[in-house]
């Protein structure tokens, strides 16, 4: 083989030789090269979790310091929300503030070019969400969000405290004025002008003169007349013909008054008439009396004979008092009795002629003064068979306890008939 021939055959190995060196040697540089940029990306990321998680620890030991300073102001479970929300939110947004230990702001630009290298769905939702790092999907009050994609459940709170109350509130505007309620029941009736009446006496809210001019009609103006059963006229206490009422001494001979609310005295009473007694039984002079009932009001009687004298309180509710009696009355003789109570001081007394012949103290009582009233005899629906004989003229009622000088007027007023 000629040596021009062996040459360029070694020639031309050579040239293939040193081409497939050069190609191999160019891979293996590409490849270092590569991996050393790897590495130096992968140094940086590591760097930047570690400078973050550094940063994160400061704010925790920031935060710890604080609540442990916060403690002795009642507000450590306030200032750790608090906190723990700045942080939450600094790491979800990647945006720190100058300030915390010199950590760099991150780039926002970078991120969303970084971004764009996505299709076009995700880029426009990351680039939004760059933009705008506060509309984020909101995460759980307890949670944390760590940069390397763990995430930390707190325990659970403890539960706040009342708050305290407000100021208190203004006074609205007053309302509008209500309609008017219905009208009352009406009370007790005035005294009527009474021209025969010419002197009317304080306090007397019943008198029924029981003459046969008058009958038992009441003369004091308050319109009380009675109804009369079985009963007779016969001589005054001034001997004036027809001047007094007949009592015959039988159940069925008796007066009964109505009560329309005048006669009802509940403090102050005074009841006093002319009578003329023909039976030593006892009997009813004034008798308030429960309607339909068995029971007694205030009542004036003879009793336990006709020779006594007799008052008895009874309050509102016909519970009796202690009774006062006396005895001194005369048969078939005129004589003016009274019964007064006085409930300031608590004293009832008996007169015959205007001369107190006895007095007792009941204390307070709120008489029972409401109801109707007969004389002579009960109602027969008591079953009562005691009754009155005799005669009675110039029955009267005052609300008030008249004294003695007042009675004595009004027996000199009355005996020789209704004027």
């Amino acid at each position: 083989m000629s040596s021009e021939k062996l040459l360029g055959q070694r020639c031309s190995g050579s040239r293939r030789d040193r081409s497939q060196l050069s190609v191999g040697s160019l891979v293996v540089v590409l490849f270092v090269g590569l991996a050393t940029v790897v590495c130096v990306v992968f140094i940086l990321e590591l760097n930047k979790v570690n400078s973050e998680l550094t940063s994160l620890k400061i704010d925790f030991a920031s935060l710890k310091a604080r609540l442990e300073a916060e403690k002795t102001a009642g507000s450590l479970e306030t200032a750790f929300r608090e906190r723990l929300a700045v942080v939450e939110t600094r790491i979800q947004d990647g945006v720190y503030l100058s300030g915390w230990e010199g950590n760099p702001k991150p780039n926002v630009q970078s991120d969303v070019a970084s971004s764009s290298e996505k299709n076009d769905t995700e880029g426009n939702n990351a680039l939004s969400e760059a933009n705008h790092p506060r509309y984020r999907q909101k995460r759980s009050a307890n949670s944390l969000t760590l940069p390397v994609g763990g995430c930390a459940q707190g325990p659970a709170g403890r539960d706040g405290r009342d708050g305290r109350d407000g100021l208190p509130g203004r006074d609205g505007a007053p309302g509008v004025s209500g309609e008017t309620g219905p009208a009352g029941p009406p009370g007790p009736p005035g005294p009527a002008v009474n021209s025969s009446l010419t002197n009317p006496e304080p306090g007397l809210v019943g008198y029924w003169p029981l003459n046969e001019e008058h009958g038992a009609r009441d003369v004091s103006g308050y319109g009380n007349d009675g109804v009369t059963f079985s009963t007779g006229v016969a001589v005054g206490p001034g001997g004036e013909t027809g001047g007094a009422m007949y009592f015959h001494g039988a159940p069925g001979s008796r007066v009964e008054f109505p009560n329309n609310g005048a006669l009802d005295a509940r403090s102050y009473i005074t009841l006093q008439a002319w009578i003329y007694p023909q039976g030593t039984g006892d009997g009813p002079i004034f008798n308030y009396q429960p309607a339909g009932s068995i029971d007694y009001g205030v009542h004036f009687w003879l009793h336990p004979t006709g020779n006594n004298l007799f008052i008895r309180m009874s309050d509102r509710n016909v519970q009796l008092k202690e009774i006062l009696q006396r005895p001194g009355i005369t048969q078939h003789e005129w004589q003016f009795v009274t019964a007064t109570y006085h409930r300031t001081s608590g004293v009832q007394k008996l007169y015959r002629n205007a001369i107190e012949i006895g007095s007792h103290n009941v204390g307070d009582v709120d008489l029972g003064a409401q109801f109707p009233v007969a004389m002579g005899a009960r109602p027969p629906s008591t079953g009562d068979t005691r009754a009155y004989k005799g005669r009675i003229a110039h029955m009267q009622v005052y609300n008030i306890a008249l004294t003695q000088a007042q009675i004595q007027e009004a027996m000199e007023r009355t005996r020789d008939g209704y004027k």
